[in-house]
Formats: C-alpha cells, structure tokens, sequence
C-alpha cells in the first residue's frame, strides 16, 4: 500500500513542522514507482507535493549496497494488508534498527514476541479487518489501519530521539538473531518436511482446514 504510506508520511511532516518548527524529513522508497502492478507513485508523489521528501530507489542492488540503504535509515514501515513474512523488515532489524509494522501474517511475530508481548518497533493494531477468499484460500482476513494512526508512529519514532531508536534497535537485532537464526530455521524446516513425508507414507493426511465454532 505504498500510496497509503505516503499519504501518512504528508500527514507526518505536516505535525513534525507544527511542533518541532521543521519538515527534515525524507521518505524513501526502494520500488519501483511505474510499476505495472501498482499506482503511479510518481503522480501520487506530484499531487501531495512531496517532490522534495520522496526518494525512490528503483534498482536492483547488491546486498551491501542493501545494508547501506538500511544503514541510513531510521525505521522502516510495511503496513500490508496481509503479509506472509515481510523480508524488508527483518533485514532492517538485523541491521539493528527498529520496525513500524501492521500486526498481521508474520509481521506480526518479527515487531512482538509471541511470550513476553515486548515490541521491537512499533506494532500497529489493525483497526478494520475484512473477511476474504477465493476457492484456493477458502478464507483470510485483511487488515487494514488509518493514515492518521501510520502518521502517530512515524512521530513516535522520530520523538524516540536516535538514543531511543538505537536501543529499540539493538533490541530489534537480538530479537531477530534469535528468532530468525539461519541454521535453527533450516532445521526446523528439515524437520517439517521430514515429519509431512513421514506421515504421509502411515497414511496420515493434514487438514486443508479446521472448522471453529465461535
């Protein structure tokens, strides 16, 4: 929804000039701005007058050029409506800074720990949820939060200072180093798909779907 983002991100440098008396703030964006499967972000950008806050990166880049991007920033946001993992935002914790994510799919288990409920950025809670589908995915929820509330958490963590961020952040890197270890992942993966063959020779099926009463 990078069209939303911008929208808040407008909202947000319109409060940051209200109460901090400046606009220093940039907003950049490594997509593709004519994608065909998107909006015209540059229309989008000429129409809320934003030319001179919004940066697009639209070329491939190599990993290290990658980690400078992330190195220059101070936060990263996804707010998709749904979201399995969300590589971006891992990649920005392990480069030991703090996350703005909508609480949905998997974004929800990178910004929180599912034991202890500490955030390692900021997590959206998502304010209208619709209930979707179709006939390979009989049902997903879609959830979505206001540009005002995207707007509040870009002010949030500006006013967290670059101490507030940094300590956020290294919290944001032990987080991810132990959650989302390389050598723990592919092994619980291993483990799973020795599990699913095994069981499916003894005959055992999973389910495509439970069905809950509420």
């Amino acid at each position: 929804m990078p069209s939303d983002i911008i929208v808040s991100f407008k909202q947000f440098l319109t409060e940051l000039e209200s109460k901090h008396g400046h606009r220093k703030a940039s907003l950049v964006m490594h997509t593709d701005p004519m994608d065909p499967e998107g909006p015209n972000l540059h229309h989008v950008v000429d129409m809320l007058h934003l030319k001179d806050h919004v940066i697009f990166s639209n070329n491939r880049l190599e990993f290290d050029q990658m980690n400078s991007l992330y190195a220059i920033g101070d936060t990263i946001i996804n707010r998709s409506c749904n979201e399995g993992f969300g590589i971006p935002t891992l990649e920005m914790m392990m480069a030991g800074k703090p996350i703005i994510v909508l609480k949905t799919g998997g974004l929800t288990r990178q910004v929180q720990d599912h034991e202890t409920g500490e955030q390692y950025g900021i997590a959206l809670e998502p304010e209208v949820r619709a209930l979707v589908g179709n006939q390979i995915v009989p049902y997903i929820y879609e959830d979505f939060v206001s540009h005002e509330t995207v707007s509040r958490a870009f002010m949030d963590m500006y006013e967290k200072g670059p101490e507030g961020r940094a300590q956020l952040g290294a919290k944001a890197r032990a987080h991810a180093l132990k959650d989302y270890d390389i050598n723990r992942m592919i092994g619980d993966w291993d483990a799973s798909l020795t599990k699913l063959t095994s069981d499916w020779a003894a005959g055992i099926r999973p389910a495509r779907w439970e069905q809950v009463t509420l």
